[in-house]
Parts: C-alpha cells; sequence; structure tokens
C-alpha cells in the first residue's frame, strides 16, 4: 500500500507547483525546442514593411494628385511635368533592375544611365495615345452637362481634360511602372515613422493646397494662346449644339 501512496503523493506535489500557483511557463523559444512554430522578429519586420509599403503607396497618389491639380492650372506646363516625370520614373525602374535599391540610385540613378533615359521617353511616348483620349473625352463629357442646363466654362472643361491626361500618364490603369516605381522610392525614403511624418505632413500641405487652386482658380493655357482660342471656340460650339438638340 506504500507504493501507490507514494505516486499519488509526488503526483499532488507536481500539481501543486508552478501550475498550482497560477503562473505560466515562459513560452518555449528557439533554443529550447527542436522546431520553431513561428520567428517573432521576422513576423514583426514583415508587418513593418507592409506599413511602410502602405504610405508610401498614399503618397505617391497624394504625388500624383499634386501633378493633376498643376496640370489642371497651367495644362501646359502641367502636361510638361506628366510627361517629364512619367519618362524619368520609368527610367529609374529600369535602372533599379540591374543595381540595388538605394534611395540614391532610385533617385538620381537614370541621370548616370542615357539608354535607361532613352527607355523611359519612348515608353511614355507609348502612352500619349491614352492619355489623349482622355484629354478630348473628359472636356466633351463636362460640356455635354449642358443637357441639363449646366454651364460650365469651355476653358475649364479643357482643362480637366488636361489633368486627365497628367494622371492617365502616371497612374491610370494599365500604366504600373511609373507608380510603382514612385512607390520604391518613398520605401527607400520613408524608412521610420519620422520621415513617414515629415513627408506626408509636406505632401498632404501641398496636396490640398493645389487641389484648391485647381477648383477656386481660373485655368490659364499660356504660352499656348491660340490654341486657348481655337479650344475655346470648339467646346462652346459644342455646348451649343447640345442646348439645341436638347431644346
Amino acid at each position: 500500500m506504500r507504493g501507490p501512496q507514494r505516486h499519488f503523493e509526488e503526483g499532488t506535489a507536481f500539481l501543486s507547483g508552478p501550475m498550482a500557483g497560477g503562473t505560466r511557463r515562459a513560452p518555449m523559444t528557439w533554443d529550447e525546442t527542436s522546431g520553431a512554430v513561428s520567428d517573432p522578429p521576422l513576423e514583426a519586420q514583415e508587418t513593418v514593411d507592409a506599413v511602410v509599403e502602405g504610405w508610401s503607396r498614399l503618397f505617391t497618389y497624394l504625388v500624383v494628385a499634386s501633378v493633376f491639380g498643376i496640370a489642371v492650372l497651367t495644362p501646359f506646363f502641367g502636361l510638361l511635368l506628366a510627361l517629364a516625370g512619367a519618362s524619368y520614373l520609368r527610367a529609374g525602374q529600369a535602372h533599379a533592375r540591374r543595381h540595388p535599391a538605394t534611395p540614391l540610385r532610385l533617385t538620381v540613378g537614370p541621370l548616370t544611365a542615357p539608354l535607361d533615359l532613352i527607355r523611359g521617353v519612348a515608353g511614355t511616348l507609348l502612352t500619349v495615345p491614352y492619355a489623349a483620349v482622355f484629354a478630348v473625352v473628359v472636356p466633351m463629357a463636362i460640356m455635354a452637362a449642358a443637357a441639363v442646363d449646366v454651364q460650365v466654362a469651355p476653358l475649364v472643361a479643357a482643362a480637366w481634360g488636361a489633368g486627365a491626361a497628367a494622371f492617365v500618364l502616371l497612374a491610370a490603369p494599365g500604366v504600373r511602372v511609373p507608380r510603382r516605381h514612385l512607390v520604391q522610392v518613398f520605401i527607400a525614403l520613408a524608412s521610420g515613422p519620422r520621415r513617414i511624418a515629415v513627408i506626408g505632413a509636406l505632401l498632404c500641405v501641398v496636396t490640398l493646397a493645389v487641389l484648391a487652386a485647381a477648383i477656386v482658380l481660373r485655368p490659364t493655357f499660356a504660352p499656348m494662346y491660340e490654341l486657348e482660342n481655337t479650344i475655346a471656340q470648339e467646346l462652346s460650339r459644342f455646348q451649343t449644339s447640345i442646348q439645341q438638340r436638347v431644346s
């Protein structure tokens, strides 16, 4: 009878140990197990990377929105900015494929590779017809609002068409390269919370100011004054024809 009683007392003593006191045993680490279930540092790093990428995508669209607003304000210079920016971003993407993705390489690397710049310009020129469609369709759609007695100035409609064309050059559906490289640039630059906060604050202020100006101010087509008059006349005729058909 002593044997079973001794085993019972030893089992009771075991149960009254750390588990009975309410304390939990520390989770097993890599050194304590033959195979770890997960690697917390790796998961944390993946979470940080996902957060930085998310902010970088937001910053990219803020830049695109700023270029859109500039193109609405000054279509000539805005479209030049969109063409130059899209070409340089395409060149940067081509350059980054062959070199380490450092902030310096991502930003100024294409300047050391003229062939990449030529490739960037060629890729952007292929998207110009795509942008031209929006530059024509958007103003006509706006002027078609005359069918419901909504009067829009022809130059305003044309300016918003230029803004749509600028958006197409940088980030329209099917145009991925400029947007993708700009995201990579922001991932390299926004490597910490402070940098994310600074870049985000600057871009938000600039974007809001540009979009507010695009809505409030009258667009100017300088130095294309003759083209400005031609566009105004053609859109006015289109608006008049819509009104006559409705009435």
